[in-house]
């Protein structure tokens, strides 16, 4: 397993990789200057060749985790390169108020105050993860909401453990995906997520009153979902008996032999849920945003037909990937807060 952890200058990419003990760790800045002692010196296409020099190098290496930058304000360092020689990128969140003190502060990085901060972090984060979206790679946001910032980093480590062992949407998406192959009768399969789509409420908060801080950056990866499924296990309640959540009509009757939810809420709630239902479902720590859209890429590359229902952003990638997606609006008609800003051309309301 080869890693990217990527993230802003002064994000803190070095102080969590003198941390890790799970893996191998190189130091990308290091390794370019031992390969070109007067890098920093050098034109932006002198640059790119011994960048290039060094992924040819590490292409060699099974499993290392190594830092990384996609940009420099307004000149783009990541290549080609870059991505093939990683399977998985992490993605270092930073607050970009924290981040411009980290800046002021620091004698060679207070040359990037000049550019918009916010706007640059969200620009490397949007288009790592389309790079992974379009190249069937891994993508993780590593972020801290309540904080923004990282002081104890135990849970980062924990997280990059995991990775290192396996932790992967990609490959939770294609054992999904084989599943589903092998119980589909038709050419059309229909992908439901759970809460607030086919349920009315959030089913984990009416069994239970779960409500959590996680998806407050709006990122919805593979990160945040590994940090819900944490919290789910301080939860324990006896048996469901009867429907913990009102159900949307309007969507329950779209519900065909082939129809499959796929859910991040709380597995014995959904458990049950589709049980009621009659139709099979899918959860999971790795059923993030990605997931579902890979589990849709998948069965359409072997000729299915995919129509989708969702509502917020983790399910986003999956309506726009499928061949007719169907965004499920508020009572009131208004949609999640979570896709504002987001391009919805496309996609349907219901």
């Amino acid at each position: 397993m080869r890693i990217g952890l990527y993230g802003m200058p002064t994000s803190g990419k070095s102080y969590i990789l003198g941390q890790v003990d799970s893996v191998r760790v190189m130091h990308g800045s290091r390794m370019l200057r031992q390969i070109c002692n007067d890098f920093e010196r050098k034109d932006e296409e002198q640059k790119r060749i011994v960048r290039l020099k060094l992924a040819n190098i590490l292409s060699s290496e099974d499993a290392f985790i190594m830092d990384g930058h996609y940009s420099f304000g307004d000149k783009i360092a990541f290549t080609e390169s870059d991505g093939r020689l990683y399977d998985a990128f992490l993605y270092l969140y930073i607050s970009p108020e924290i981040l411009k003190k980290r800046m002021k502060n620091s004698e060679r990085n207070n040359k990037y105050l000049g550019y918009d901060i916010e706007k640059w972090q969200k620009y490397e984060i949007e288009s790592l993860r389309k790079y992974c979206h379009n190249n069937n790679k891994d993508f993780y946001v590593i972020d801290n909401p309540p904080e923004n910032e990282f002081g104890d980093v135990s849970e980062v480590l924990e997280f990059i453990a995991a990775v290192v062992n396996g932790y992967s949407c990609l490959r939770f998406a294609k054992d999904c995906s084989n599943e589903i192959l092998n119980t589909c009768k038709s050419d059309t399969v229909v992908l439901m997520d759970g809460d607030k789509t086919i349920t009315v409420e959030d089913s984990s908060y009416a069994v239970f009153g779960y409500n959590t801080h996680i998806y407050d950056g709006n990122f919805y990866t593979g990160f945040q979902s590994w940090k819900q499924e944490k919290e789910f296990k301080s939860y324990s309640f006896d048996r469901i008996t009867e429907m913990p959540v009102s159900l949307n009509e309007t969507v329950c009757k779209a519900i065909t032999n082939d129809t499959y939810i796929l859910t991040s809420g709380h597995k014995r709630v959904w458990h049950y849920i589709s049980q009621q239902l009659g139709i099979p479902f899918y959860q999971g720590v790795e059923m993030a945003a990605e997931t579902k859209m890979y589990i849709t890429r998948i069965l359409q590359h072997v000729g299915k037909r995919v129509i989708a229902y969702g509502d917020g952003m983790n399910d986003y990638y999956m309506l726009k990937q499928a061949d007719t997606g169907y965004l499920v609006t508020k009572k009131d008609g208004t949609i999640s807060r979570s896709l504002n800003d987001m391009d919805l051309e496309g996609i349907s309301f219901v």
